[in-house]
């Protein structure tokens, strides 16, 4: 009788602790899951907000091919009033 009154406290401390680290386990990894939401949502924030971003640069730098030809033109009107300077001073 005692043996098997011994045995079963046994396997009754076994038991709880079993199921108290297997609590524990259940509680990291809840932690763990929590952790990794939060970075995944704070990386989706970044990422929407580089999107934006990067939107709103590709529709400000649409023109800019107009700007190739304005450095030649710089130049042909500053010769232009260079020679109209002349001329005027020339009088």
């Amino acid at each position: 009788m005692t043996v098997l009154a011994t045995l079963s406290s046994e396997h009754a401390v076994f038991w709880e602790v079993a199921l108290g680290l297997g609590l524990v386990v259940i509680l990291v990894v809840i932690a763990v899951l929590t952790l990794l939401h939060r970075l995944v949502r704070d990386i989706d924030v970044g990422v929407a907000t580089l999107w934006t971003v990067t939107r709103r640069v590709a529709q400000n730098t649409t023109g800019m091919y107009q700007f190739a030809g304005t450095a030649s033109i710089g130049l042909a009107l500053r010769e232009e009033l260079i020679r109209h300077d002349k001329m005027l001073s020339e009088r």
